[in-house]
């Protein structure tokens, strides 16, 4: 079962999913499936980092289904559809040099509002919780890319 903490705000140790400088240009789909340990919740974590306030992570259309509950969504506001980051928390962003992760219309997936990270200096974490049943399967998918600078990384991390 998932126990709230707050982010070190440190360089992450790992992920489920490492990024450097790709994929590159345009939007690459990522998919796991994550099969739950216990009842309770599970957090799903972005973190970015870049060189430069003109090195961006674009990220669209974050979803999490739970394949055994009638193919249910399981996130809040995963295609940032809302306009804001309402279902999510923005973190450790005092690091960034005034670059943190916001919510754009430029160079989205698809509809109007997408996520682009330029973090520089430190890492900055995109999170959101949800409920999870013990035995069920739950597919991650996720649109990202990165506008190919050198020295950049992105973790997600789910769990």
């Amino acid at each position: 079962m998932f126990t709230y903490s707050a982010p070190s705000c440190a360089t992450p140790s790992g992920g489920n999913f490492s990024f450097s400088n790709t994929p590159t240009g345009s939007y690459s789909l990522q998919t796991l499936d994550y099969t739950a340990s216990s009842n309770g919740s599970a957090l799903l974590e972005f973190s970015f980092y870049t060189i430069n306030g003109n090195d961006y992570w674009h990220l669209d259309d974050v979803s999490i289904v739970d394949m055994n509950a009638s193919s249910s969504e399981m996130l809040t506001n995963g295609d940032f559809e809302s306009g804001n980051l309402s279902g999510w928390q923005l973190l450790c962003t005092s690091g960034c040099g005034g670059t943190q992760g916001i919510l754009t219309n430029l160079n989205c997936h698809t509809g109007l509002y997408c996520y682009r990270d330029a973090c520089t200096g430190s890492y900055d974490f995109l999170r959101q919780t949800f409920t999870t049943t013990m035995g069920h399967i739950y597919t991650l998918s996720f649109w990202i890319y990165t506008d190919s600078q050198p020295h950049q990384m992105a973790y997600v991390t789910i769990g």
